[in-house]
């Protein structure tokens, strides 16, 4: 049996690195230097957080907030990254999103609300940094994904470099840090979410039902909230829950049109028009069940839903909400009679419709002009005169300060660069496109709505080549809908309520445009990504 290597007369050979020198006095003096140093910094900014943070909380949370980003990107690949966990925020965040009233929420002395949203929105995010610096398969799936668009990406990185840039620039630089935070959470990192969530099967399906499911809920607190005059919750709200305020005990007690006083509901949402906005971006997809669906029990109820849907816009008194459904009726019954024109050559129905489809558009549109109840539902009567009046006063106002500094005043500055108040003295905007104009520049504009309308253009040409598609991958119809409806409602309304819906959607086209390059139907073989 041999001796062990450190038996008498030999010695174990280290490495000088991993040896300490106790002879290197200096080196024992830095480390003791650092320490000091290390303790004289948090105790100088504990002092300064404790006197500071409800003030300049932004501020103060950055080198936690950097200090995290480095630990996060410093862990170690592994195969357990939290990816289910993302999955179930990312639908989580959503419900609590649409079905919670954001002005219900705790307010803590010196923190922001802490609504619903933020409690599974934040965490949502979180999940999605740990998954990309602990995974392998997700950053490959997440990029996958993208790589059957590579414009849309393009065009949001060159936003997102953009809004960093304007941050400096900008004449409330505090104020526009937070607001950039806030478009990373709530928008960015939901789209990177979604393009993860959906490459799964079925998880859009379960989506889009999640989507009419919440709309006919809201339908249904809109039909109480109609009958009582105010939203239902009133007087039932726990007391840790009660934010006081005027704006939120205005929203408490509801809307009424200026013009005749008629009450207009909002359900969960903050103002009339957002919970409008909501309806007319799901109803294509309540459209699409009941045109493809193979169940007789979902299609009657998708059948039925529309004008329930319709009736609960009609009566938060929104025009916006009106163009957009009556957006989708046009554009998906286009749609739908193209494919099936394609699909089914010897049929009638569709040639004729796609054919005559310019005549319908006509007449349709002239109903909207010159049929008293449509014009006014649609267009408005002389109570929307002061709401036109004054997108007219905005918009002479924005264009000038535009051309005057074309490059952007900053993220969050667009209302206050502006400087218009409404009759109630409250600084506003109506329009997001001279919000985004404004608050980004020329070339700012034209990216971010650049964003949507290559999604868009990339779901209608999929969709025109490749005409037989599984059902799964035929969501991509009411999804290119709903986005082009976004941008047409942008144009009167600026509220950011619904734009993670939004972002959510863009997520999905991006996915389901990889996946029918992945199964093309016709063939039933896969085809490689461009």
């Amino acid at each position: 049996m041999s001796a062990p290597a450190e038996s008498a007369g030999q010695t174990l050979e280290i490495m000088k690195p991993y040896t300490r020198d106790h002879q290197a006095r200096g080196h024992r003096r830095w480390r003791s230097l650092v320490v000091v140093l290390m303790g004289a910094f948090c105790f100088i900014y504990g002092m300064a957080w404790a006197l500071f943070a409800p003030y300049l909380i932004v501020l103060m949370a950055m080198p936690p907030a950097l200090l995290s980003l480095v630990v996060i990107w410093a862990l170690p690949d592994t195969k357990t990254a939290p990816t289910r966990a993302l999955v179930a925020f990312f639908f989580a965040f959503f419900v609590g999103m649409v079905m919670w009233p954001n002005y219900l929420a705790l307010a803590l002395p010196g923190l922001p609300w802490i609504t619903v949203a933020r409690l599974t929105g934040f965490p949502m995010a979180f999940m999605l940094l740990l998954c990309t610096a602990m995974s392998e398969e997700f950053r490959s799936r997440v990029a996958t994904s993208l790589s059957a668009t590579p414009w849309i990406l393009r065009f949001l990185l060159t936003f997102l470099v953009i809004q960093t840039v304007l941050i400096a620039a900008s004449r409330s630089p505090f104020f526009s840090l937070d607001r950039y935070f806030i478009f990373q959470t709530n928008f960015t990192a939901i789209f990177f979410a979604a393009c993860y969530v959906f490459v799964v099967p079925g998880r859009v399906t379960r989506m889009a039902s999640l989507l009419w499911i919440m709309a006919i809920s809201l339908g249904v607190i809109g039909i109480i909230e109609q009958r009582e005059q105010h939203v239902p919750w009133v007087g039932h709200i726990p007391s840790f829950l009660q934010i006081e305020g005027e704006r939120i005990q205005a929203i408490l007690m509801g809307a009424r049109r200026a013009g005749d006083g008629i009450y207009r509901v909002q359900a969960t949402y903050s103002t009339s028009l957002g919970l409008a906005e909501y309806l007319a971006l799901c109803m294509p997809f309540v459209m699409h069940f009941g045109f493809t669906t193979k169940s007789p029990w979902v299609r009657l109820a998708a059948i039925a839903s529309v004008p329930f849907m319709l009736y609960i816009v009609l009566i938060t008194g929104s025009r916006l909400g009106m163009v957009g459904c009556l957006a989708s009726f046009l554009l998906y019954t286009l749609i739908w009679s193209l494919l099936r024109w394609r699909q089914s050559k010897e049929s009638l129905l569709e040639p004729a419709i796609a054919l005559g489809y310019p005549a319908v558009f006509t007449v349709v549109m002239a109903a909207t002009l010159f049929i008293g109840r449509i014009r006014t539902v649609v267009w408005g009567n002389g109570a929307a005169t002061s709401s036109n009046m004054g997108r007219q006063i905005q918009m002479n106002m924005g264009l000038p300060k535009i051309w005057h500094h074309p490059w952007g005043y900053g993220p969050g500055t667009g209302a206050s660069t502006l400087g218009y108040f409404d009759i109630g003295g409250l600084l506003t905007i109506d329009s997001y496109f001279l919000n985004v104009a404004l608050e980004y520049g020329v070339v700012g504009f034209i990216v971010y709505y650049g964003i949507f309308a290559i999604a868009v253009a990339y779901g209608a040409y999929l969709v025109l080549k490749f005409v037989r598609l599984t059902r799964e991958l035929t969501f991509i119809i009411p999804a290119i809908i709903s986005i082009a409806n976004f941008i047409i409602i942008k144009s009167v309304f600026s509220q950011e309520d619904n734009h993670p819906v939004v972002f959510m959607i863009l997520g999905m086209i991006v996915v389901l445009c990889w996946r029918i390059r992945q199964e093309h139907p016709e063939t039933g073989q896969a085809q490689s990504v461009a």
